[in-house]
């Protein structure tokens, strides 16, 4: 039978199971649970790439963190994928983005002064 589910599937489902059982709620886990399983991640995993590959930006057959975190932000079913994914930011833009929104919290920090005075 194992002979017969790893030719169905690419991922290796040995791998699957450990994971699966790392979860506390999972006590006991059936053949046709890890093979669904692993196949529906091998299925997902297709679907995503190739959304990111429709995006590709890097000319052809070249996929990019980019196209994949572009997937992830735009795609509302992908979402869950945010936080792992997250669009890349170069380093100076990330020290402009903080340092604008630190001076609009000092200014809405000042107007609240101002504010808080003239009572």
């Amino acid at each position: 039978m194992a002979e017969k589910e790893s030719k169905l599937v690419t991922l290796p489902i040995s791998r699957i199971k450990t994971i699966m059982k790392t979860s506390p709620e999972v006590s006991s886990i059936g053949q046709e649970a890890i093979l669904l399983v692993t196949k529906a991640t091998e299925l997902f995993i297709a679907d995503f790439a190739l959304k990111a590959h429709e995006r590709e930006t890097e000319g052809p057959k070249k996929l990019t963190y980019r196209d994949l975190a572009e997937v992830v932000g735009d795609t509302e079913p992908m979402q869950f994928l945010a936080d792992v994914l997250p669009p890349k930011i170069v380093a100076l833009d990330y020290i402009r983005a903080r340092k604008a929104k630190a001076e609009e919290e000092a200014a809405k920090l000042a107007a609240a002064r101002l504010e808080a005075q003239s009572r």
